[in-house]
């Protein structure tokens, strides 16, 4: 049995256009939210929150606007470069914990 050249180009382009609308349609954008709006929101939602760096750890610190959140940077780079009241942006889904709400960080932009 021979395998026709053309017929497999063409199966994995259709493959390849398929992954690709896939991802397109199932990817998720994030929600732009503050401190507050995060501590409400459900968990697992991706959110993008803006803040003041405060009580940095190795691989914690809290973002506060008006109320804090706490923030698991999980040995992302840019979370060696925060320092106490510096703005930052992070990306991140909210979790929670024995009812305690943190954000575990995606990313984290310094403004």
């Amino acid at each position: 049995m021979e395998i026709d050249e053309r017929k497999v180009a063409i199966a994995a382009a259709i493959a390849a256009v398929a992954g690709i609308l896939l991802l397109f349609f199932l990817a998720e954008t994030p929600r732009e939210s503050s401190v507050a709006e995060s501590l409400i929101a459900a968990p697992n939602t991706l959110l993008e929150i803006t803040g003041e760096a405060a009580n940095i750890t190795t691989d914690r610190f809290q973002l506060c606007d008006r109320v804090c959140i706490s923030v698991k940077g999980m040995g992302l780079p840019s979370s060696g470069l925060l320092s106490g009241g510096e703005r930052a942006v992070v990306l991140g889904r909210v979790k929670e914990y024995m009812g305690r709400r943190y954000v575990e960080a995606e990313k984290i932009t310094l403004e």
